[in-house]
């Protein structure tokens, strides 16, 4: 059987107010911390690392996939689900290096065009 604060722990238990306080405390603590608000994610060249919110919000709306930063978080429980009902998974391919040059290339080409033709508007 599973110890009762271990349930708590997984969200299958009603916590009491005061560990529910306890808990929110712990996070307040955890989010005090600037090195826990940092941009975590492996794909430094992606247009929106560093800009979380950005990142989770274009996620939320495409509904393709979930960012990268929190794929760890998932992919252990997927894994364990999977083996219940006796399938496999496989993780995805990440976009190649290249793709995310050749967009950086493509956006910096469009913004020094428009740069450009704004200058010569003034």
């Amino acid at each position: 059987m599973i110890a009762s604060s271990h349930l708590e722990a997984r969200g299958d238990t009603m916590a009491t107010r005061e560990q529910y306080y306890e808990r929110i405390k712990e996070i307040r603590s955890v989010l005090e911390n600037t090195d826990n608000l940092k941009c975590n994610c492996p794909n430094v060249k992606c247009e929106w690392h560093d800009d979380c919110k950005k990142c989770v919000a274009q996620h939320r709306y495409f509904k393709k996939h979930i960012p990268n930063c929190l794929q760890a978080v998932f992919n252990d429980r997927i894994k364990e689900m999977v083996q219940i009902f006796e399938m496999t998974a496989t993780e995805k391919k990440k976009t190649t290096s290249e793709y995310w040059d050749m967009l950086e290339k493509k956006t910096n080409k469009r913004n020094n065009l428009e740069n450009h033709n704004s200058l010569i508007f003034l």
